[in-house]
């Protein structure tokens, strides 16, 4: 006897469910090893998976390479901002300004430039200053040259858009994927079904050659013993009592929320 050693990962399930459909391929010259509608569960669980895996890695790179384009939009739009408020100050020290101009922005002189450690609070000093400033102009004030308020203003919009879309679009919750977690749960339950069909089909072997054997099918396993219950079915070790409670047939399910970036699957065979 042996018992599945499983970790319920998407790659260990795609694993496992491509060294399935390969020796579905070497069995089918030789004599049937596994059901049609096992067969068939093997090619759609496959499909999901590998659909599920090629998503993820496209919202990885995407993720990627948003955080890139963040970093450096960040940083422009940072130090515009900064250099803005340098050369108010700067302009209050040669006497070209007041030192009253600093109070439209909330500000007394001499001053401190703020540094703003994260995308929040630059767009919230940002606001702050174009506010601030729009009013200092309306009462009189005279542009900065260097840089612009424009300028400032440019970066500070591109910065904005990508940070949008940092906190929103890629938010990628589970419910993206309409009813991946039930489809998950039934995989690993099918898994376990092959183990132990397969267990009882290599108990003959030495438990050296059930490993290689199990190798094949994608599986680790070790030695041990399942735990059977009265009417001699396995317990399902990959469910609590309390999934077990929501998946039961009476219940009604979530089949997650919609969105631009939704898998969607059906476990209809």
């Amino acid at each position: 006897m042996s018992i599945l050693v499983y970790s319920s990962t998407d790659d260990e399930r795609l694993k496992i469910l491509q060294a399935l459909m390969e020796f579905c391929e070497i069995s089918e010259s030789e004599e049937a090893v596994f059901t049609e509608e096992q067969m068939l569960k093997i090619d759609k669980y496959f499909n999901i998976f590998d659909k599920l895996k090629t998503y993820q890695n496209f919202i990885e790179e995407e993720k990627q390479k948003q955080n890139k384009e963040f970093k450096e939009l960040f940083e422009k739009a940072r130090i515009f901002v900064k250099h803005y408020y340098m050369s108010m100050l700067m302009a209050i020290e040669r006497g070209e300004l007041p030192a009253s101009a600093a109070n439209y922005y909330g500000l007394i002189y001499p001053f401190e430039i703020p540094e703003m450690i994260d995308g929040e609070e630059l767009l919230a000093v940002s606001e702050k200053l174009f506010e601030s400033d729009s009013m200092r102009v309306g009462s009189g004030g005279k542009y900065f040259a260097n840089p612009s308020i424009g300028a400032v203003k440019v970066w500070v919009e591109k910065f904005k858009e990508v940070w949008e879309q940092k906190t929103n679009k890629f938010n990628v919750k589970k419910g993206e994927v309409e009813n991946i977690d039930n489809i998950r749960k039934d995989a690993d339950r099918f898994i376990a079904e092959l183990h132990n069909y397969f267990d009882k089909k290599f108990a003959e072997y030495k438990f050296e050659k059930q490993i290689q054997l199990f190798e094949e099918l994608g599986m680790k396993v070790e030695p041990g013993q399942n735990i059977f219950e009265d009417n001699g079915e396995p317990i399902d070790l990959f469910l609590t009592d309390e999934d077990k409670e929501k998946n039961a047939p009476d219940k009604k399910t979530n089949s997650g929320s919609n969105g631009i970036n939704q898998l969607r699957f059906d476990l209809f065979f």
